[in-house]
């Protein structure tokens, strides 16, 4: 009976562990194609950002904050490339790297921008640092 509960015990913890194994891999899987990252998080951000300007009142300061977080979140995800065929992969790439990490900086600037309530300081963030890496990414890898 001994031997039997043994056996049990261990077959248990075997289950147990490669659920864990397999919980631990499949939150590091992409669950979204880079394309609806960019059409579902990045565009409609980074447009919000890019349109601020006379901005009046607190709610209008906080949704360019909110977009810019947005932005942030969506270069997290795009750190692990997408659900589509070979974005992994592209994830990998240098420039994917570069053009990513400056997006983020750049949107960690708005944030800084609005913090401060300071228009010009927003308005460099989005069109001197968010921009020149978007555009750059788009050249380089919307075609593929």
């Amino acid at each position: 009976m001994k031997k039997k509960f043994t056996v049990i015990a261990v077959s248990l913890i075997s289950l147990l562990c490669l659920s864990v194994s397999l919980a631990q891999t499949d939150a590091r899987q992409p669950l979204l194609s880079v394309k609806e990252i960019m059409n579902g998080l990045i565009t409609p951000a980074t447009t919000t950002i890019w349109g601020a300007y006379q901005l009046e009142t607190e709610a209008q300061w906080q949704e360019v904050r909110h977009a810019a977080l947005s932005v942030i979140a969506a270069g997290n995800l795009l750190r692990l490339g997408g659900a589509g065929e070979g974005e992994v992969a592209t994830a990998a790439e240098a420039d994917w790297k570069t053009y990513n990490q400056q997006m983020i900086a750049a949107a960690r600037l708005v944030i800084t921008a609005v913090d401060n309530k300071d228009e010009e300081a927003l308005s460099a963030a989005g069109n001197d640092a968010l921009y020149p890496p978007c555009e750059s990414c788009h050249q380089q890898y919307q075609t593929r």
